[in-house]
């Protein structure tokens, strides 16, 4: 699907040609029986075998209907697309952070030195950064509020994008160290120059169902236990899906 429009209209175009429920009508919609997943452009059919391939025709029926393109991997072979920062790779179900905005993450200045203007741009980097690892952003609720009120104070001109941030120095810390812990994780998940057909590496990837998982070899893949143990990918339950 063309990338032309902005991540929420593509979000909906693309839920719409699925038959998300909350979307369309319900004559339109996926039947019960199926499980509809939509991450902007990126589209899970879930469910039995024979009702996920069923829909799957009928949602590329109403793509053809509208003259989108779905399925990079039907048409020309590619398992692994970049798109808005993020990675999308078929072969193992992930994604994960490009390595253009990794070194975009690593290259931001301090946050104490700022000016309204990047400090939006930091900020905006730094939650899709860690919304894309995994990482926990409770601790860091305050600095993402300082972060919010000067916006607020910005669109209702109270300040101007080229004044300082000012930003508390609480504020300062806990953002340097959602830095930290974001910059950790990517250089703990590679420490030589990533390749582009090297085996994810655990800390830098996500599963598209949004839980993380670990890779033990090339064939064996471990999902994590709320007991903290790892099992077989094989041994879990049976479960059909087809990726656009």
């Amino acid at each position: 699907m063309g990338y032309k429009a902005s991540p929420e209209i593509l979000q909906i175009i693309t839920s719409a040609i699925a038959g998300v429920t909350t979307v369309v009508h319900r004559l339109w919609a996926a039947p019960p029986l199926v499980r509809d997943g939509v991450w902007i452009d990126d589209m899970r059919i879930a469910g039995s075998k024979r009702n996920a391939t069923l829909w799957e025709a009928q949602v590329l029926r109403n793509a053809d209907s509208c003259h989108a393109t779905i399925g990079e991997d039907r048409e020309s072979g590619a398992t692994h697309y970049t798109f808005l920062g993020v990675q999308f790779g078929h072969t193992h179900r992930a994604v994960s952070l490009s390595d253009k905005f990794v070194r975009s993450v690593c290259a931001m200045p301090s946050l104490n030195s700022l000016i309204v203007a990047e400090m939006e741009v930091v900020a905006s980097r730094f939650l899709y950064a860690a919304a894309i690892l995994g990482t926990r952003l409770c601790g860091h609720h305050f600095f993402i509020k300082a972060v919010r009120r000067r916006l607020s104070a910005l669109h209702r001109v109270i300040v101007l994008e080229t004044s300082p941030a000012n930003l508390l120095p609480a504020a300062v810390g806990l953002g340097e160290r959602l830095r930290h812990i974001i910059e950790n994780i990517i250089v703990g998940g590679s420490s030589s120059p990533p390749k582009r057909h090297r085996l994810p590496s655990s800390l830098m990837h996500r599963s598209m169902d949004g839980e993380p998982f670990l890779f033990q070899t090339p064939a064996t893949l471990k999902l994590p236990e709320e007991g903290g143990g790892g099992s077989l990918f094989l041994s879990c339950g049976p479960r059909h899906a087809r990726y656009a």
